[in-house]
């Protein structure tokens, strides 16, 4: 970092970041556990006991897998429809609004999600999140540190990941005795933490092109958001003609990330899979995400230095154990995405940054739409 200022000084994003993926995280694998325990009890009627170890059931365990399986498909198309539609907008209207504002709809929406569904276990927008977050780091960091600053925030919630996985299956097991309530109350309380962070430490406006509603003598928050220019302009981001066919690179570059995304829907689908095949219950399954997890962060720690630094670089099993294979040779996934938003970034302009990362969320959410149907 540049200057004599120490560096907690350049903390800004991170925790939100860590928080929001730890709350995550700690879910993940139980999430999923929960949908099959609730199809097996609700929709097929079975008792508690044969739930809780549908694995050693075959045929229950393939009735509920059916279940599950349409559950994703239709819920995988509903979520993404919504966050397809708002990035032709969040990225033009955060350019003259800040990036705060994104982050905290963002969170308020998954905290939202984890209220709702807490109350539903006592009863029987990832993509503002992390576009805002990228954005704001790129807009407090300069074009020499930027690719170490995306990479620093990538490792924050890579490293959530494996950690978040492991106390899950711990709280799970051992502390809150397998109750789906007090797993979802905890994500919760992380959301609050995420949520509360942001709102009081991180600024509105990060750039002079950004104006707070009031600065920008807005009426009508609503007409603002979804003013026709927002749409326009993301349009112009595309169509711009570059030099030395910077336009085409920026296409491509569009391209590898939606094409990069076609591996996020296969998490609930590996786990059905898993139960299936190998017969694994949630612990087993824990180990595994675990495992994977670790190899995402350590690629990360190392693989960016190592290409960005180092080499100078431009920016189905059928057995279990083939799983860690393929999770090892998976390893290096993660460095993808951060590589593309900083390698975007350096080539538009600063105030129209946050619009392209925005834009990442079209093709984006039109592969989740895609592979969430295709996987299920």
């Amino acid at each position: 970092y540049e200057g004599k200022t120490p560096w907690y000084k350049h903390i800004t994003v991170e925790p939100t970041m860590f928080f929001y993926m730890m709350a995550f995280m700690i879910t993940n694998v139980i999430e999923q556990t929960y949908y099959v325990f609730q199809a097996c009890t609700v929709n097929h009627n079975y008792s508690a006991e044969i739930c809780y170890n549908i694995s050693d059931y075959e045929e229950i365990n393939k009735e509920v897998q059916v279940t599950v399986s349409t559950f994703h498909q239709w819920n995988g198309i509903a979520s993404h429809v919504v966050p397809l539609l708002l990035a032709f907008f969040l990225g033009s209207y955060s350019d003259k609004r800040g990036r705060k504002f994104i982050l905290l709809a963002g969170l308020v929406g998954k905290l939202y999600f984890s209220l709702m569904i807490t109350i539903n276990t006592m009863n029987g927008a990832d993509l503002a999140i992390f576009a805002g977050c990228f954005a704001y780091i790129a807009d407090v960091s300069s074009v020499k540190n930027r690719t170490l600053r995306v990479g620093i925030l990538d490792v924050v919630y890579l490293t959530a990941m494996p950690t978040g996985i492991a106390i899950g299956n711990v709280l799970f097991n051992k502390v809150v005795n397998r109750s789906f309530t007090a797993m979802f109350a905890i994500n919760t309380s992380l959301m609050v933490v995420a949520t509360l962070y942001t709102f009081i430490f991180l600024k509105w406006q990060t750039t002079p092109e950004q104006k707070s509603l009031k600065e920008a003598g807005v009426t009508n928050p609503i007409t603002d958001f979804l003013d026709v220019n927002n749409l326009t302009s993301t349009l112009r981001t595309l169509s711009k003609k570059r030099p030395n066919n910077r336009r085409l690179f920026l296409w491509l570059l569009l391209t590898s990330m939606a094409f990069y995304t076609f591996q996020r829907d296969e998490r609930p689908v590996m786990y059905l899979y898993t139960s299936s095949v190998f017969k694994w219950d949630a612990t087993t399954f824990s180990h595994f995400r675990t495992y994977l997890s670790i190899l995402y962060v350590t690629a990360m720690l190392f693989g960016i230095p190592l290409m960005t630094k180092v080499l100078h670089w431009r920016d189905t099993a059928t057995t279990d154990k083939l799983m860690y294979v393929g999770a090892t040779a998976a390893a290096l996934g993660p460095c993808v995405a951060p590589l593309i938003r900083s390698m975007t970034s350096k080539n538009i302009n600063h105030h129209i940054l946050l619009n392209k990362l925005e834009t990442y969320g079209v093709p984006t959410r039109n592969l989740d739409l895609l592979t969430s149907y295709i996987n299920t």
